[in-house]
């Protein structure tokens, strides 16, 4: 409940994932992370932990515990001026394949923006352990930046 309270980004929602060329149909789609190192650095970059849950028939689908989200926000000044959030980021875990598959180890790299409550995430999973590859697309409500963004006067620094 701890880790909850404290999250950064927490989001529900579907995902379109297409493992070469085959399309899977709609999933349902669910993430918590939370940032645990945030120091100043020229490349605006944070680290974060989190988890990600996708059910469905996808390759790479499943329980992906995520224990390094390297994540940028471009700059200061692009974040604080627009009620957008744009963000680049790579991130690694260890996927629990419940339904097909095999379990291993997932580099994802993605690109996700929100605006207030909505978020969409663009990224290609790799499982490098299993051999297994897809692209996807997830949408949905979130708590995220642009969440706290409404808030009056909120600035990254």
């Amino acid at each position: 409940m701890a880790v909850a309270s404290y999250a950064q980004f927490v989001g529900v929602g579907a995902q379109y994932a297409d493992a070469k060329g085959k399309g899977n149909a709609i999933q349902f789609a669910a993430n918590l992370s939370f940032p645990y190192w945030h120091e100043d650095n020229a490349l605006n970059t944070f680290v974060s932990g989190g988890i990600d849950y996708t059910g469905g028939s996808s390759p790479v689908a499943g329980l992906n515990v995520k224990p390094i989200m390297l994540t940028t926000y471009f700059s200061e000044s692009l974040f604080n001026k627009y009620p957008f959030t744009v963000m680049a980021g790579l991130d690694g875990g260890y996927l629990f394949n419940f339904r097909h598959g095999k379990n291993g180890v997932v580099l994802t790299p993605n690109i996700y923006i929100d605006y207030k409550f909505f978020f969409v995430k663009a990224g290609y999973d790799m499982n490098v352990t299993a051999g297994k590859e897809q692209f996807f697309v997830r949408a949905g409500i979130c708590i995220g930046m642009g969440t706290l963004k409404m808030l009056p006067n909120t600035k990254i620094r």
